[in-house]
């Protein structure tokens, strides 16, 4: 079996870091890309919101850059899980399990280093 996924997009909003609810406080990194699609509807493009979240220290170390309006290219694998809801039917939920992230625009913390560049992150 083969999953893999690839998404370019804008984070929504600021990325979360909290923990995964495990004994040994895992690091979880939580956020959103909005992802437009490849065609148009009534002369709009629909976007898709894409849950997305690191598991581990790498989550630890994206954290700080990851800012609502960043452009970024993520990969990693789909996966779905479901939750009952209230009427005690299931609700879908996807997201994506990030592996590796790559910045595709300067962040405005990179351009006020004298040097204009970023340690890996």
């Amino acid at each position: 079996m083969f999953n893999c996924v690839t998404l370019v997009g804008r984070l929504v909003r600021d990325g979360e870091l909290g923990h995964l609810p495990d004994q040994h406080r895992t690091p979880r990194l939580r956020f959103t890309l909005a992802v437009d699609r490849e065609y148009e509807v009534d002369g709009e493009i629909p976007t898709d919101f894409w849950p997305a979240e690191v598991v581990g220290d790498y989550g630890v170390r994206l954290a700080p850059h990851l800012s609502k309006g960043r452009l970024v290219l993520v990969s990693g694998a789909a996966h779905i899980n479901t939750a009952k809801d209230g009427d005690g039917g299931y609700r879908v939920l996807p997201h994506v399990a990030v592996r590796s992230l790559r910045f595709l625009e300067k962040g405005r913390e990179w351009a006020e280093q004298p040097s204009g560049r970023a340690g890996p992150v």
